[in-house]
């Protein structure tokens, strides 16, 4: 099974893309994934997260030309979806990946988002109750 994290960051559609999508190239110079663990994971399992389909993000980016007024002024570049696949992941993405063995530093990366919850526990013998008894 894959889990994971996504880091995303806010651009200024407006002043970066005049063209959506990217061509190919310039997506994996904008969008990295790193594994971390001991291989790299099988094809079969990377198809549940990353697939493209063609049709799919046609149909978004012209909705988001349509209703987004950030993208009002986009051109769909038909023949950068004409090179995307049908239903699979995109080679360049598959030839970037890069995988990390260094486990330790990622669960201690990992750990540092959500506070341990029993960090600061206490014994079940000891409270910090001060008993009230009627005179």
């Amino acid at each position: 099974a894959l889990k994971g994290k996504c880091i995303s960051f806010p651009q200024d559609v407006i002043n970066i893309a005049t063209t959506l999508p990217l061509e190919l190239d310039d997506l994996c110079d904008s969008l990295k994934i790193i594994f971390v663990g001991s291989r790299m994971p099988q094809r079969s399992q990377l198809k549940h997260v990353l697939t493209v389909r063609k049709k799919k993000i046609y149909d978004a980016l012209q909705w988001l030309n349509q209703n987004n007024p950030l993208y009002r002024y986009i051109t769909i570049n038909l023949p950068t979806i004409d090179k995307l696949p049908d239903d699979d992941v995109p080679e360049c993405l598959w030839a970037t990946m890069e995988i990390s063995n260094n486990t330790e530093a990622a669960e201690s990366e990992r750990s540092s988002y959500i506070p341990d919850p029993l960090a600061n526990a206490f014994e079940p013998n000891t409270t910090t109750t001060v008993p009230i008894t009627a005179r």
